[in-house]
This record gives C-alpha cells, structure tokens and sequence, in this order.
C-alpha cells in the first residue's frame, strides 16, 4: 500500500481469533504483566515453508500464553480460507490468524524464542518432522470493560486491487470507509506479518475524528482531489499476497504510535487503552501484479 509518493508502506498477514472456553489463569502477576514460558510442536506440512511454520507455531504458543494468563482461550488456527464473526458483528476472511483479537481479556506484548529444533519422529512407519519451539511470553491484561454501545466497522471500495507497476500511481486505489456508533477518533493500520505501518493520522491529517454515525472515507474526498490516496503496493518478488486493514476508534484522542512498528508494538499500544474507550475493525483483501 502507499500514501502519497510511497510516504508510507503497509504490508499485511495475519488475524483473526475466537474466544472460546474460560479457564483458570496459572501465571503469577507482577507490576501487571505475566510472564508464561509455552512449548509448541507444529507438523511440518508440504504446504509451509519453514518460516510460515515458525510464524505459526509462534503464535500459537502466544495464543496459548494469553490463555494461561487470562483464562480465555484465544484459537489460532491458519486455515486455507477463514471467516469468522468478531465481537461487534466485525466480519474477517483471512488466510492467516494470530492473536490480534478484536476483543480479548489479555494481550500478548512481548515475547523471546527461547529454544526451537527440527525433530523427526516415527509415525506409522512414515517419517514425519515437526518444529519444536519454546515462547517465553509477556501478556498484559485488558483495562476496563467493552461498551457494548461503542462498535465500528471498516468497508473497503473493492476486495481486490491490482499492481501494474513500479509507479505508484499506475496502481488501484484503495478507500475505506469506517462507521463509529459514537463519536470517535480513529487510528488506521496495515499489517503484514510482524510488520505495521500506521497510515492515519499523518503529517498532513494528524486527527481524524468521526461524528457518530457518519460515514468516514479514508482518505476523503477532498484529500484525493489533492494527491493524498492510497494504492496497492508488492514487495520483489511477490506476486499475490492477502492484506489486512485494521481501524481502531477512541472516544478521545490518543498519542498515536510510531508509524511503522512490530505487532508487539501495536498490541502494547492497544492495551494501553481501556477497553471502553476503543472500539476495533478489521478487512481484508487480496493485492496481485497484473498480468500474473
């Protein structure tokens, strides 16, 4: 993705979560955040790579670290096609899922691979090999309490755009349009793996408020009309990838994060902000080269 002359760079991968069972935490606290040492073993399939393996068993271990800790399963699973309906009506399709939850009683914010090996086991007379990995996880807990009245939601003008070339302008256009059910200020991010980039507020709109109800294009009219849009964007050497938009709305301004961050980072920021007073959405949508 690109803003205005390649200013800014979003990439994506990754999210989607489903809250299931409680259970009870097993970690001690300490000054408000737990640390939980998970082991994960993932099965090395002909369809992954060795980094799409340890990016999955990673956040697995996460996902389970959170529910150590705060006595909520988090499910992270990375299924061909996935599509899940969030807190807040928040429809998700995406390929991969990591513990970006729309709503969750913790956040994992940190985290150190303390040990991670290749073993080969026996299986039914068939070799079978499998990652071996230890997270050692730092997981906050959420402050506050969801407002069931307080929702937004994040619409995109297409569910697939097209790059044509190295110019940025030559490639679609990509617009989102969010709705706040209360007045709001909102926070636009792209993903893409560990990857973040903030794409609003900026230096040319360092607020973006929303009137409850009002739709909000983004970036709006106007600012197209002045040069400021959005186009999708491929690394080298990539071809078609699955990208992810993510809006938070808060009731009040909020220090914005750095623009270009990790997950972690992001996932720190989030849990910084109580739960009343933010409300979440995600979209996706599917980037190519044309003529691929």
């Amino acid at each position: 993705m690109n803003l205005r002359d390649g200013a800014l760079r979003g990439r994506l991968t990754l999210f989607v979560v489903c809250l299931l069972a409680a259970t009870t935490p097993v970690s001690a606290r300490a000054q408000g955040i737990d640390t939980v040492t998970v082991e994960q073993r993932l099965l090395m399939t002909p369809d992954l790579t060795p980094a799409e393996a340890r990016r999955r068993a990673i956040d697995a271990a996460l996902a389970e670290a959170v529910r150590r800790v705060a006595g909520v399963r988090v499910q992270s699973s990375a299924l061909s096609t996935l599509d899940e309906r969030g807190p807040g009506g928040a429809r998700i399709d995406s390929r991969y899922s990591s513990v970006i939850a729309l709503d969750a009683a913790a956040r994992a914010v940190d985290y150190q691979v303390t040990s991670e090996r290749w073993d080969t086991r026996q299986i039914d007379g068939a070799a079978q090999l499998y990652l071996q990995i230890t997270v050692r996880a730092a997981v906050e807990r959420e402050r506050g309490r969801t407002d069931a009245g307080f929702a937004v939601a994040l619409s995109l003008n297409a569910a697939r755009y097209d790059v044509r070339g190295d110019a940025a302008s030559r490639n679609d256009e990509i617009i989102a349009t969010v709705r706040s059910t209360r007045a709001a200020h909102l926070t636009l991010f792209t993903l893409a793996g560990d990857s973040v980039q903030r794409l609003f507020p900026n230096a040319y709109l360092p607020d973006v408020p929303a009137d409850s109800g009002a739709l909000v294009e983004l970036p709006a009219l106007d600012w197209r009309e002045r040069g400021l849009r959005l186009r999708a964007t491929l690394p080298p050497g990539v071809d078609e990838r699955r990208e992810l938009l993510l809006i938070v709305a808060t009731r009040a301004p909020v220090a914005p994060p750095p623009l270009t961050l990790s997950v972690m980072e992001l996932q720190r920021w989030l849990v910084r902000i109580p739960l009343q007073e933010r409300a979440m959405a995600f979209a996706s949508y599917d980037v190519r080269r044309a003529g691929r």
